[in-house]
């Protein structure tokens, strides 16, 4: 049992000296950087990121100038919104595909009626989700999806611009 406990003490002795060893080859290795270095990369990043801000801001400047948006009903802004829902299987967005049937907004909630290309549609719960999350961030009010399936969609529905984006 002593030879063993001794085993055991060595052992751990030896490990202890392994990772010293092994800090001080780290440590000799890795290299500190100046404080006049960590003050210039600051420096740096400070006006990269101030730049980045300042781009921004310009872009939603120019958007909320927009006179065309500042025309549009509610409605009209969540189909804004909507054009960047996309199926994914079908390289168009949800409203030239004309998968939207009704868009209703109110004070406390915004309603949307979809459907899918086919009852069998595998994509509805993620193009739902991307629905909900675009009108979320434009700052539209609890969306709610409902899905019906009258009228059944065709490719009658497909907007003129999504024809020839399909090429059809």
């Amino acid at each position: 049992m002593t030879t063993f406990l001794y085993g055991l003490g060595f052992t751990a002795v030896l490990v202890v000296i392994v990772v010293v060893i092994a800090i001080r080859r780290q440590a000799a290795v890795t290299q500190s950087i100046p404080e006049a270095e960590q003050s210039k990369n600051a420096k740096v990043f400070e006006e990269s990121a101030q730049r980045v801000q300042a781009t921004v801001a310009e872009q939603l400047a120019a958007k909320a100038r927009d006179p065309k948006l500042a025309a549009m009903t509610q409605e009209d802004l969540v189909y804004e919104v909507l054009k960047e829902c996309y199926d994914p299987e079908i390289p168009l967005n949800v409203v030239d595909l004309g998968l939207v049937y009704d868009v209703k907004v109110h004070a406390d909630a915004t309603h949307i009626k979809i459907t899918m290309t086919s009852p069998m549609c595998p994509s509805h719960v993620a193009i739902s989700e991307d629905i909900k999350m675009k009108l979320i961030d434009a700052g539209f009010p609890t969306p709610k999806i409902e899905i019906v399936w009258e009228p059944a969609w065709s490719p009658q529905r497909i907007s003129e611009a999504g024809r020839k984006a399909l090429g059809i």
